[in-house]
């Protein structure tokens, strides 16, 4: 379902601007956080007030029976993201199930700045049933499901910007395919450490990282790491055999999950996930 903000006296002021599609949308999978990212690219910049934007959705294509998007992180404030609408195993695409996000805009949001070629991630999540095959964004000229369709289904993606005009969507970056099957060529091993705790959580000022070690000593790194896959933390540490602790100041993020891992020379590990308050 696409949801406007637009009052009525805007379109009065949208009528003085050539329509002229202006963004694409963008989906990335990221490996160690197991999310994926949809962001937006603008082709044009726009500041206030002609980047009063009045309604967005994204419609991906995943296979059917085996994909239930949750965890959903919104990463523009005051945008949020809901999977609001969901058509299984159409007849003109019956391998694949379509979902739809719609954006609502808060109530005194403060309306982001595009700037042209600059990437603007904005909303990301998981698959409630792991790793389960390609995950593609809608292509609103070729997919075959586009409406009119068998089930009268309003799906497709769509952004309006008021310097554009309205509608600013043009389409998107690549083919929208995503494979979580396939794996980038690394020489790093992943490994498990049974025993960690990542706390306070949720935090405000700070999170302890405690963990067991097995193994000789070793320089590692702590990182922390957003819902967009951004590394926004990185801190050395030495891990000894035995019991580790190590204190992270989280106090300048923002509100948000976030992803600890440790990594060392040809090596990483997947710790705890907290929030930041």
């Amino acid at each position: 379902m696409k949801k406007s903000i637009f009052l009525l006296p805007l379109a009065f002021v949208l009528a003085a601007f050539t329509v002229n599609a202006q963004v694409n949308f963008k989906m990335s999978y990221d490996k160690e956080t197991e999310r994926y990212i949809v962001s937006l690219i603008p082709m044009t910049t726009y500041t206030n007030p002609q980047n009063i934007t009045g309604s967005g959705q994204v419609t991906i294509k995943v296979p059917t029976n085996e994909f239930d998007p949750v965890d959903i992180e919104n990463l523009l404030t005051g945008m949020t993201w809901e999977a609001n609408s969901r058509n299984n195993a159409p007849a003109e695409a019956p391998d694949f199930d379509y979902v739809s996000f719609g954006l609502t805009i808060q109530a005194g949001t403060a309306y982001p700045d595009y700037q042209a070629g600059v990437e603007m991630p904005l909303f990301s999540f998981q698959n409630a049933f792991g790793c389960t095959g390609k995950v593609y964004l809608v292509d609103n000229v070729n997919d075959p499901f586009m409406p009119p369709n068998s089930q009268s289904a309003n799906i497709g993606n769509t952004w309006t910007i008021l310097g554009a005009g309205g509608e600013a969507y043009q389409g998107i970056i690549g083919s929208g395919e995503n494979n979580c099957a396939e794996t980038a060529s690394s020489a790093v091993e992943e490994i498990v450490i049974n025993t960690y705790k990542v706390f306070p959580n949720p935090a405000s000022q700070f999170v302890n990282v405690e963990m067991r070690w097995e193994n000789d000593a070793a320089d590692a790194q702590l990182q922390v790491v957003d819902a967009a896959g951004k590394k926004v933390i990185t801190q050395d540490m030495t891990v000894t055999y035995g019991q580790n602790r190590q204190k992270l100041d989280v106090s300048n993020l923002a509100a948000g999950n976030y992803w600890v891992y440790l990594e060392g020379e040809g090596w990483k590990a997947k710790l705890d996930k907290f929030s930041k308050q």
